[in-house]
């Protein structure tokens, strides 16, 4: 399989005959300089899963919705909040709720909870569990708000983060926010997930053009037996086992 980061919290999971993109913001350039999803994954024969994972600007482009003209072979699976909030209507994808399941002959996913808007997303393919975040992280704003309202947010995060433990004890890839944002305690949210749920492979998101920051985090995961694969540019493929 191919992971590949497209941009923000986009990024393209790409196995034999399938492919599954995640929260589309906008794309980014291949090196000849065509379009990664416009002009070669839109192109490619193979099935697409296309999910999102709330209505936030930076995880929903409704560009999306037109890419059926282009694509027959092309399945979305929303959070429902995407409907709730007027961005979707009832007939452009599948929604679902928090601990709804999307099941086919193929894979498997899960809506799981956020500590903001939406959902995040278990998917199972190949005996392998993949998660994308969405915006679920530690929004502790600590240095922002007064620490009681800062623990609020963090026992969200907390809850949620057992929630899924309880039913995924081990992941193979997850993607999820390193926000520089929330001061120098922004990576606390992600080393609370990767000490929870034991992950093979951590992929950062969410943190604009701080690659330098995000990456700081590869010293915290390899403590918890992580393998961190940094990012320096937009389009960047790590092929896993």
């Amino acid at each position: 399989m191919t992971a590949t980061y497209i941009y923000h919290s986009c990024y393209l999971l790409t196995f034999d005959g399938v492919s599954m993109l995640f929260d589309y913001y906008e794309d980014t350039p291949r090196e000849d300089g065509s379009g990664w999803v416009k002009d070669y994954l839109l192109n490619r024969e193979e099935d697409l899963y296309v999910l999102c994972s709330h209505s936030h600007y930076d995880h929903f482009n409704p560009e999306i919705l037109s890419w059926k003209k282009r694509k027959k072979n092309i399945r979305y699976i929303f959070s429902r909040e995407l409907l709730e909030s007027g961005k979707t209507a009832t007939g452009d994808a599948l929604y679902l709720d928090k601990e709804e399941v999307y099941r086919d002959h193929r894979l498997t996913i899960k809506a799981f909870g956020s500590t903001d808007a939406g959902s995040s997303f278990l998917v199972e393919y190949n005996n392998r569990r993949f998660f994308h975040a969405g915006d679920l992280n530690n929004w502790h704003w600590n240095e922002e708000v007064d620490k009681e309202e800062s623990l609020s947010y963090e026992n969200h995060f907390l809850c949620e983060l057992e929630l899924l433990s309880e039913q995924n004890n081990r992941l193979y890839l997850a993607m999820f926010p390193v926000d520089p944002r929330l001061g120098k305690d922004f990576m606390r949210g992600a080393e609370q997930f990767v000490s929870r749920i034991k992950t093979a492979y951590f992929l950062p998101m969410h943190f604009g053009e701080n690659y330098d920051k995000a990456n700081r985090f590869r010293k915290i995961a390899t403590r918890y037996g992580c393998r961190f694969l940094p990012l320096s540019h937009r389009g960047q493929s790590y092929a896993l086992e």
